[in-house]
């Protein structure tokens, strides 16, 4: 098996990511609403920020096999967005990693509180962001988005459900 390595994510992974989404309601539930259908790598670039926004790659070899973005909400507020890990790739730990990944670098970046949004029916997700401790916030919105956020992130155990606000 050839190595995994972590690296900031660059426009041309997106050539191989955007294959993984294979309809418009999937590209949806991936990475929101309003994006470009079909997806090509230059046009999601751009809509996911064009590197302004931390994004991370887990290649193995030279082939992207997991993406995430950490997305600023405040000096101290990051959110843990567009997580995706290659079909074939599934069921092997890749997402936990990449939410370890995220996280670690939500630290690095002084998070007191970190926040991310999942579909209520997507049991797999659900289940992984609760064992690293993510605690659901309200009720899902119409769409189906479940909030999600994770009390005491920050080293010094302070924070409280007041100080991550919730996504509007």
């Amino acid at each position: 098996m050839p190595e995994r390595h972590w690296r900031a994510a660059l426009p041309g992974d997106l050539r191989v990511i955007a294959a993984w989404v294979d309809s418009p309601q999937a590209l949806e539930r991936w990475a929101g609403p309003g994006l470009s259908w079909p997806p090509d790598a230059a046009t999601l670039w751009r809509e996911f920020g064009g590197g302004a926004t931390p994004a991370f790659t887990l290649r193995e070899g030279e082939h992207p096999v997991a993406f995430g973005q950490l997305v600023p909400r405040a000096s101290d507020h990051w959110h843990l967005a567009r997580l995706i890990v290659a079909p074939d790739h599934r069921g092997q730990g890749l997402g936990r990693s990449l939410c370890q990944h995220l996280l670690a670098q939500a630290r690095r970046r002084q998070a007191r509180c970190v926040t991310l949004n999942v579909f209520h029916d997507n049991l797999a997700a659900l289940t992984l962001y609760q064992t690293l401790g993510f605690v659901t916030r309200g009720t899902a919105d119409a769409r189906g988005i479940q909030p999600m956020w994770l009390p005491r992130f920050a080293d010094s155990g302070h924070t409280t459900d007041n100080e991550c606000p919730q996504d509007g």
